[in-house]
């Protein structure tokens, strides 16, 4: 009898633990699903082609002091609670479904080794914004992003961040004051090819990049002016190198472009000078060097350029400092902390007027510039960039714009109204 009980305990037993495993081995298949949902469970097959995009990002990130990627699971990319950092709207084209149309990482502090692989990978990404983080090593490629975006900065009070307003699915809002920024901005998307056919004052086929505050190292991309991107933000970082040619093939696209603060070095290049579109241009903080091209005449539309703490050198252009006269948009032109020895009657009306700052400089007679010692040691080291040349024949835009006189009373910008100035933490 005893060995019939022992017998009956140990089935029992048995049975216990096998139904036990079963339930265990469910129970991590079913975990196991969450983590690997099938297409169904997406609203739509690019939602469910980010979501894998998503993951494999996550997947290198070594830190998360905000625990940011711990809401980063499951099929609700779109979802009010989840995916922190990610913003849906539905592009032009695609009805009402929702995909992947903008990044927010502000201040998040993650740690990741590259964004290649990344936002390059969801197509319709029209904003990538990520200051104050260690998205170090690369910045992405943006042209084979088949879309093109309008960007459009506007005065809107009331807005919820990166959520359609006014029962637009195609545009979607900041309310940038949660990033530093005092404006709205809006985003609209036109698929590849079409074109709006009326003019939008203020409105351009952009894209913005803007990732300051990162600990992004290594040269600019050689390709960089393949890019169609409009708002270009990269303060604060550890770029080096020189700033490639290629960036004059954003003459019809860059409208701002933000390199402070790095130690890109080379020469200052002929090719920055074609950016006929570009409103501001700061390059201030780096280890650049040379004279001042003779192309930099053409930037018609520059507002605000800054070129101070580099190793510039020779005469201030004469047709530069013209850029603030009567027919130009110049509003401030910073040369501070360079090694140049001269400036002609047009520059010395700037600085009088206090548009024009050159101090810590080499020019004889003005005050607060460099000890004659100093600057005798860096004139006399040899100089390899080109010699200041010639006039240049500037892009037809240029030239058409140089014919327009600016409007009476034009008064200087405040900085926040810059959309690369305002995404600088202050």
């Amino acid at each position: 009898m005893a060995t019939h009980l022992k017998y009956f305990f140990f089935l029992l037993c048995a049975s216990t633990i096998v139904a036990d495993s079963t339930q265990l081995e469910s129970s991590h298949k079913s975990k196991a699903s969450s983590y690997y949902p099938r297409p169904q469970d997406f609203p739509n097959e690019r939602l469910y082609n980010a979501y894998f995009v998503i993951q494999r990002f996550k997947n290198t990130i070594s830190c998360d002091p905000r625990s940011i990627i711990t809401t980063w699971n499951g099929p609700d990319i779109c979802g009010e609670k989840n995916y922190r950092g990610f913003y849906c709207t539905a592009p032009t084209g695609h009805g009402d479904n929702l995909t992947v149309t903008s990044i927010v990482f502000d201040g998040f502090g993650l740690c990741a080794p590259k964004l290649q692989g990344f936002i390059d990978q969801l197509p319709d990404l029209a904003l990538f914004q990520a200051s104050s983080n260690k998205l170090s090593s690369d910045i992405p490629r943006l042209n084979d992003l088949p879309y093109l975006y309008s960007l459009n900065v506007e005065s809107i009070l009331d807005s919820s961040m990166y959520k359609p307003l006014f029962g637009d699915p195609h545009c979607v809002y900041a309310a940038l004051d949660s990033i530093r920024l005092k404006k709205p901005i809006c985003v609209m998307y036109y698929p590849s090819g079409i074109q709006k056919t009326e003019e939008t004052t203020g409105a351009t086929n952009a894209q913005a990049l803007l990732l300051n505050s990162n600990s992004l190292s290594g040269p600019l991309p050689a390709n960089i002016g393949l890019s169609k991107v409009s708002y270009l933000a990269l303060a604060n970082n550890k770029l080096t190198g020189p700033i490639p040619p290629s960036i004059s093939h954003l003459q019809d696209s860059l409208l701002e472009v933000l390199l402070l603060n790095n130690q890109l070095s080379g020469c200052l290049p002929h090719e920055l000078g074609m950016l006929t579109k570009t409103s501001v241009i700061d390059a201030g903080m780096n280890k650049l060097t040379g004279p001042i091209p003779a192309s930099f005449s053409c930037l018609s539309s520059v507002e605000q350029l800054n070129l101070a703490g580099n190793r510039l050198y020779g005469q201030v252009p004469e047709a530069l400092c013209n850029l603030a006269g009567p027919a130009g948009r110049l509003a401030n032109l910073t040369l501070s902390s360079n090694y140049f020895t001269s400036v002609g009657p047009a520059c010395s009306a700037l600085i009088k007027d206090g548009v024009l700052g050159v101090k810590r400089n080499c020019i004889p007679g003005f005050a607060n510039q460099r000890a004659p010692a100093e600057c005798a040691s860096f004139l006399s080291q040899p100089k390899t960039c080109p010699a200041a040349s010639a006039p240049v024949a500037c892009p037809a835009a240029a030239d058409a714009k140089k014919n327009v006189a600016a409007p009476e009373g034009r008064v200087a910008r405040d900085y926040s109204s810059y959309v690369i100035y305002a995404t600088l933490h202050e």
